[in-house]
């Protein structure tokens, strides 16, 4: 059966589009529908190449690294923060034997795909160099292309990098064009970006000598510049997101003028600027992801004003030709996007996948907002969290329960910009399913018996402008999901009983140790929700996949509890190694449970490993698990036992040390497995009238 969408190369969830899943195939084991293709130049989407320029620090091997790293993880360029990933250039490799190949291609020849990175299966071999003015990577590598992906053949008679650049945007040069009739006003704001430019070019190409052109830049340095392309009529140095400004008519110039205005600006802030300098039944077309072209629908209909508004067009048909066409007509759009790249200089190294980097090796113990940790897992983790709290995407955060997942939250809001307003946490498990919705919410007097008079703010709106973090999201009912969906899409709640919906800006983070992806398909989670809440994953590991963690914060507990029951006592070495080999399938609420107990019941400064066995001792759901022998104290009995504490914690010693002799037999083999010396062993077992082996095997 063919696979036209690529469907089957999904892995995370599966049969999902390649674009919606987390992770796909990215094996390169040719399937009969595909194409094979050796990738020369990655040429990566600009926003995501500046997020992970600034967390490398200019570091071009840590930059090499971030991008194998989202590969590895995801099995495509596709970058979890941004949601943004690039295209390619490369040679055919090998078709398969069903590959429609509508494009005529043969094996060798060199082709651009298209096709967006978040869709591509690719991995990479080596990053040969780094341009860090075109954002392009010469690399070694391989990508998979479907049968309905769309590639260009390499243009020999423009540059390479100039095709790339321009391919990347070249649905908005066609869109433009469409758009445009002849004698029309138009008006490009973000004139100076590559957007802009490919947008005013698709413009001029419509309007010849007709109507006229304007763009919109930042400041005045930016007018001298675009001005210098000899494209555009004029052009106005404007803050396009100062509203108050706009709206009150302070420029003369812009407001109401044109037929068409075309948003090149990535940035949601910018959509009341296009709709104040359109004419009445006008077209505004936004050319970038960035714009939210639903909000500029809802404020147009809100101060009355007819608009068609076109969203972003990725594809349309024939738009690469058409743009390649537009450089070889205007030879100043060829230079003006040379100018971007002048001076640019290759940063050439010969970088391959490593497993870690030498600073990722050396993990010293740290914290960070109560965030302890040594393990190179819990780093990763750490800057996963650090990393996101800089956007606002909706992150879902998951992981046993225990595991210390609304610490991370915490870090995430406490590195953002909304960390001087509150985070609010909503356990969803806890609230009764006829209040959720109230309390959530909130409502109006009167709206229910017993209800307040006054009327309630609820969670969501009491979290205006700082973070909600959904604990346990996995557990709202279905019928209730509707409802949170809707709030997180339209950004405005309705209290209940009330009619009139209040605009709530919030950022979620949700979290979970339930499998949603395996909810969604079992019917009790909603896939549209699941989504919406799983922009940024982030798995937080169970303690015993990152055992390098225990150490520190069996120490940290410890400290607390010394200041808490004003104490002094210390964990030794042994204890410490015993710790790190135990299951706690509870995680860190496991672990600081144990210590505190160990506080309570040891007599002694220095807590050793047979405390730990009489504190493990008394946990009925979850006996010791000791390795190398498979011995294993008894469990506590089901009532409290009587007598002194000396008194139940020396028969819980000898009872261990029965079981461990029985198992062992040698008291050498006791001694290394209990942390303790040999003589001790031996002394102990003759306390309790255990008869030591006359012989150690």
């Amino acid at each position: 059966m063919s696979d036209t969408f690529g469907i089957g190369r999904s892995v995370e969830p599966a049969s999902a589009l390649p674009q919606q899943a987390w992770r796909v195939d990215n094996t390169m084991e040719l399937r009969p529908d595909e194409l094979l293709v050796d990738v020369k130049v990655v040429s990566v989407n600009l926003v995501s190449f500046n997020e992970i320029r600034e967390e490398a620090g200019e570091n071009d091997r840590l930059l090499c690294h971030r991008v194998l790293e989202i590969i590895q993880d995801r099995g495509k360029l596709h970058n979890p923060v941004t949601n943004t990933g690039g295209m390619f250039y490369g040679t055919v490799a090998r078709m398969g034997p069903e590959y429609p190949n509508h494009y005529n291609l043969s094996v060798g020849d060199g082709v651009v795909s298209l096709t967006s990175l978040t869709i591509t299966p690719l991995r990479l071999d080596r990053i040969l160099a780094v341009d860090y003015d075109c954002a392009q990577l010469t690399v070694e590598g391989q990508a998979i292309l479907f049968a309905t992906s769309p590639v260009v053949k390499q243009p020999t008679d423009i540059p390479l990098r100039v095709a790339l650049a321009a391919m990347d945007e070249a649905g908005v040069a066609t869109c433009t064009n469409h758009t445009v009739e002849q004698g029309q006003s138009v008006l490009v704001l973000g004139a100076g970006g590559r957007s802009g430019l490919l947008s005013g070019y698709g413009a001029r190409d419509k309007l010849g000598d007709t109507g006229r052109l304007v763009g919109v830049v930042r400041n005045a340095a930016h007018r001298e510049t675009v001005e210098n392309y000899g494209l555009y009529d004029e052009v106005l140095a404007l803050n396009a997101t100062d509203t108050q400004r706009l709206c009150a008519g302070a420029e003369p110039a812009f407001a109401g003028r044109f037929d068409v205005v075309v948003n090149c600006i990535n940035s949601v802030s910018t959509e009341v600027a296009a709709l104040v300098a359109v004419k009445p039944r006008g077209t505004i077309y936004f050319a970038t992801l960035g714009c939210d072209y639903k909000f500029a629908g809802l404020t147009a209909e809100g101060i009355g004003k007819q608009v068609s508004i076109i969203p972003y067009t990725g594809f349309m048909d024939g738009h690469a030709e058409y743009t390649l066409n537009l450089l070889r007509r205007y030879p100043q759009m060829q230079a003006a996007i040379q100018q971007e790249f002048a001076g640019a200089q290759w940063h050439r190294l010969d970088y391959q996948q490593e497993a870690e980097l030498e600073d990722r090796n050396d993990v010293s113990t740290a914290t960070a907002g109560g965030y302890i940790f040594r393990s190179s897992q819990s780093k990763a983790t750490l800057r996963q969290a650090k990393k996101v709290a800089r956007y606002t995407s909706n992150v879902m955060i998951t992981g046993e329960s225990g595991v210390g997942k609304e610490i991370i939250a915490r870090i995430i809001h406490q590195n953002s910009d909304r960390k001087s307003f509150p985070m609010i946490k909503i356990n969803c498990a806890a609230i009764p399913e006829n209040l959720l919705e109230s309390e959530l919410f909130g409502y109006e007097k009167g709206s229910f018996t017993g209800a307040s008079a006054k009327g309630k703010m609820g969670l969501w709106e009491a979290a205006q402008g700082g973070t909600l973090f959904l604990d346990e999201v996995g557990e709202l009912p279905l019928s209730f999901q509707a409802k949170l969906l809707r709030a997180i899409q339209e950004k405005e709640i309705v209290r209940v009983g009330g009619i009139d919906p209040i605009k709530v800006d919030v950022r979620i983070v949700a979290a979970t140790n339930r499998n949603l992806a395996a909810m969604v398909g079992q019917g009790t989670f909603r896939e549209d929700l699941y989504y919406r809440l799983n922009v940024y994953p982030i798995t937080v590991l169970p303690l015993r996949q990152r055992r390098q963690d225990i150490a520190p914060l069996a120490e940290h507990f410890v400290e607390r509890y010394n200041r808490e029951f004003q104490l002094d006592k210390v964990l030794n070495k042994q204890t410490l190694e015993f710790l790190e080999n135990q299951p706690f399938r509870g995680n860190i609420r496991e672990l600081q449970n144990l210590i505190q107990r160990l506080m309570i019941i040891t007599d002694y400064q220095v807590i050793e490993v047979r405390d730990v066995l009489a504190a493990l001792a008394y946990d009925k759901k979850e006996p010791v698990e000791q390795d190398l022998s498979g011995a294993r104290p008894p469990e506590s009995p089901a009532e409290p036992e009587t007598g002194t504490l000396k008194g139940i914690l020396a028969r819980h010693e000898e009872s261990i040390l029965r079981v461990y002799k029985q198992k062992c037999g040698s008291t050498r083999k006791m001694a290394k497995l209990l942390g303790i010396s040999q003589p001790s062993v031996v002394r102990k077992l003759k306390q309790y009238g255990i008869g030591a082996d006359s012989e150690d095997r």
